[in-house]
């Protein structure tokens, strides 16, 4: 594909009820991924393989309520603790776009005790990835939100 095939990219934001320090370990700790990192309630995640750090990777299989099994996995180029995350981002076969390498930067900002979390996926291949994936990004979100408020509401 030409590099003009890869330039549509999307940006997703969301103020997390939590600080910066904990947003961040919602993101490293693999024990944490499966109760928001799916764009859904109803379909959930399973962490095969995990090293948060440099050059490590993330492999994560996902149940959708049909009875697939989509998987995706990615390489973590930049970890800036507790600022940004960035790592690559590949389905695998059989889906729509697998094996398209694409990026994602992830910047979370301090806001007082909040988080304003920004997601900006990158070297997209098409309008209909970019809806879907904004769809996808936006329904995580809502998930963190939901796991850091039910957190939040037990220190209470």
């Amino acid at each position: 594909m030409t590099e003009a095939a890869h330039a549509h990219s999307i940006t997703v934001r969301r103020l997390i009820p939590a600080n910066q320090e904990c947003v961040f370990n919602a993101f490293r700790d693999p024990k944490l991924l499966p109760q928001w990192f799916t764009p859904h309630a109803d379909i959930s995640v399973e962490v095969l393989a995990f090293a948060f750090s440099l050059q490590g990777g993330f492999r994560l299989r996902y149940s959708m309520p049909d009875g697939t099994h989509p998987i995706v996995a990615g390489m973590y180029e930049i970890i800036e603790k507790p600022h940004r995350i960035v790592f690559s981002w590949v389905w695998e076969e059989p889906d729509i776009h697998a094996n398209i390498s694409t990026r994602v930067v992830v910047q979370l900002v301090k806001k007082n005790e909040r988080t304003e979390v920004i997601i900006n996926h990158e070297q997209l291949p098409s309008q209909d990835a970019c809806s879907r994936y904004e769809k996808g990004w936006a329904g995580m979100l809502n998930q963190l939100q939901n796991m850091t408020e039910i957190n939040n509401s037990k220190t209470s």
